[in-house]
């Protein structure tokens, strides 16, 4: 009798997994909350729209179960997936904070760097944040004791099976799907910040992955190869061999073009001395107060897609290498960051100088950045010794760190009169601060010009700025001076993306190529800037650069927005032809990052 009773008493293992069901449900329902509440930004959120409720839980939903099934241990299920939730939602969190921009499947490639930059920025966690925490770790508890139900063996597998089809299915005919994404987003389907904030934060994240897959993975190698074997590599001719320094300047604007109360003209002194004197233009970024990579990596190769670079990939480095020259560069910060350390040779850029093999000798112990006053002295020391000991033209390659975000709004770095508007204090203390780093790099680029003009050996200098500078979080400080970053407008667009670039040559570079390097050059993008140097120098360039030449003169600026420069026009909304002609340059460039020349 007593057996017996015991026996009703135990829950059947039916009963014990469909009740573990039903907790992790639950638990995916709450954790889908949580991570929608943290998706706003702006005063955009999801709305309540059940149909988004839905396309976020699902693939939370999913997962608990899929490794539910596969451990047999419901807690750790709910431990993990909801550490993976509240990162991903975290990370989305802050980085809207910081940047204006939201987490997407791309930015996973580059979680060290965040990781590294995020001790100087405030990440400070929200009262719903610490909720978040709180709950993950009860239902954790609750599920610990509560969940110890599985299904049997058989119904265990074909339930796999299950969530795993389901997960493919909705993956692809979903998450994938643009029409159902911009219509989920409503009016804010044309700018991808507010799409993102609209729809959530596991959804559109899910869907920057057909984003990255379309833009990286995809391309008509036939037809690039159809064009492409139209050309062959030029070949420089030896009374054109002039020596090529190009640096891009970390976060360096010319922020005087605006009308900011109070700043001292001493700030950009130097910088625009140089421009006197130089072929100027606007430089049309991909990327706002980060991302420096970007503008590199397009400057290098002339793309502005860009993969991880694991394998030698063609460049400028590579072809002008393949003409005799040295290729070489630095960057003084360490070479974990972005991976340079790997990537830089197989773009072709040898010894390359980093913090880690270099410049440690010039800082502190323990320092990670070695700015301008180290970098630029050394790097006319390098030159003098390189031109007194070699023959070969040289091509070197250089990207600074100084000036680079955020900026101390607590208190002035330096003597506080570079700026002294009636804006707030924190504001005034961040402009104060970037300032000072830029007057120093301004003074800098023009004595280093000075330096140049001196030598005997053919140069030509290549400058341009690879970003805006971060100023608050949301553009705070740039609302507060008047400047709009309103993307869906081209005034906006340019304020958020434009910089600058600079060609100059000294008097031996002048007197061989018959160029006095003076006037105001087009918009252009950077992956379209190193084909503008070669044309004023009068190099052909490599096959590839000769391909998407009538592209950069047809469309000089390209954005991986969408926008494009047609007729002279910045416009959003490219002609069939122009689209057309983008879809062409992509494909070519695809082509050219995955086949190797040198």
């Amino acid at each position: 009798m007593e057996m017996e009773k015991e026996t009703q008493q135990k829950p059947t293992p039916r009963r014990s997994a469909l009740v573990t069901l039903v907790l992790l449900v639950a638990v995916g329902v709450v954790f889908s909350l949580f991570s929608l509440a943290l998706s706003a930004w702006e005063g955009i959120s999801w709305g309540g729209n059940p149909e988004l409720f839905l396309w976020n839980a699902l693939p939370v939903l999913l997962l608990l179960g899929l490794l539910w099934l596969a451990t047999g241990q419901a807690w750790l299920s709910c431990l993990v997936v909801g550490a993976l939730l509240f990162l991903l939602t975290g990370g989305n969190y802050f980085k809207l904070l910081f940047r204006s921009e939201p987490m997407l499947w791309e930015d996973l490639y580059h979680i060290r760097e965040g990781l590294g930059m995020s001790d100087q920025y405030h990440v400070a966690l929200t009262p719903l944040m610490i909720g978040w925490i709180v709950v993950i770790v009860a239902c954790t508890v609750l599920l610990f004791f509560l969940g110890k139900g599985r299904p049997k063996v058989v119904p265990r597998l074909i339930a796999l099976a299950a969530v795993v089809a389901v997960g493919a299915v909705s993956f692809f005919y979903v998450y994938l799907d643009d029409d159902r994404y911009n219509a989920l987003a409503g009016d804010h389907a044309q700018k991808e910040v507010e799409a993102y904030a609209a729809t959530g934060v596991v959804y559109p994240f899910l869907h920057s992955v057909g984003d990255y897959l379309e833009a990286y993975a995809s391309y008509d190698a036939a037809a690039a190869q159809a064009i492409l074997s139209q050309y062959e590599d030029g070949v420089i001719p030896e009374e054109k061999k002039v020596n090529l320094i190009s640096i891009q300047l970390e976060a360096f604007a010319d922020l005087s073009l605006y009308d900011i109360d109070g700043l001292s003209p001493d700030v950009y002194r130097g910088f625009h001395a140089l421009q006197a004197e130089s072929y100027t233009g606007t430089l049309i970024t991909d990327i706002f107060a980060g991302g420096t990579t970007e503008t590199e990596w397009a400057v290098l190769t002339g793309g502005n897609r860009h993969g991880d670079f694991s394998y030698d990939t063609n460049s400028v480095a590579w072809y002008l290498k393949s003409q005799g020259y040295t290729a070489n560069g630095s960057h003084p910060c360490r070479d974990w960051f972005y991976n340079r350390l790997t990537v830089n040779p197989n773009l072709g850029l040898d010894d390359y100088l980093f913090t880690d093999n270099y410049y440690y000798q010039f800082i502190q112990e323990g320092e990670d950045v070695a700015y301008d006053d180290v970098f630029f002295p050394d790097l006319e020391a390098r030159l003098t010794e390189y031109f007194a000991t070699n023959e070969a033209p040289l091509f070197s390659f250089n990207v600074t760190y100084q000036g680079h975000g955020p900026y101390d709004t607590d208190r002035v770095w330096g003597s506080g009169d570079y700026c002294t508007g009636d804006y707030q204090q924190t504001t005034l203390n961040a402009l104060n601060n970037y300032f000072l780093h830029i007057e120093n790099t301004s003074d800098w680029v023009e004595q280093f010009a000075d330096y140049l003009d001196t030598l005997d050996e053919p140069v030509v200098l290549l400058l341009y700025g690879d970003h805006k500078p971060w100023m608050g979080n949301n553009g705070s400080m740039y609302a507060e001076l008047g400047i709009s970053l309103d993307t869906t407008t081209e005034e906006g667009f340019r304020n958020y993306y434009s910089t600058w670039y600079l060609i100059w040559g000294n008097q031996a570079a002048k007197d061989l190529l018959g160029e006095d390097f003076q006037g105001q050059g087009p918009d252009l993008s950077p992956c379209f800037l190193m084909n503008h140097v070669f044309e004023m120098l009068g190099w052909e360039g490599s096959a590839y650069m000769q391909a998407q030449r009538e592209t950069a003169h047809t469309l000089p600026v390209l954005h991986t927005k969408g926008w494009v420069e047609e007729n002279g026009v910045l416009t959003a909304t490219p002609s069939e032809e122009a689209q057309a002609r983008v879809e062409e340059f992509q494909n070519l460039s695809s082509y050219d990052r995955n086949h190797f020349s040198y």
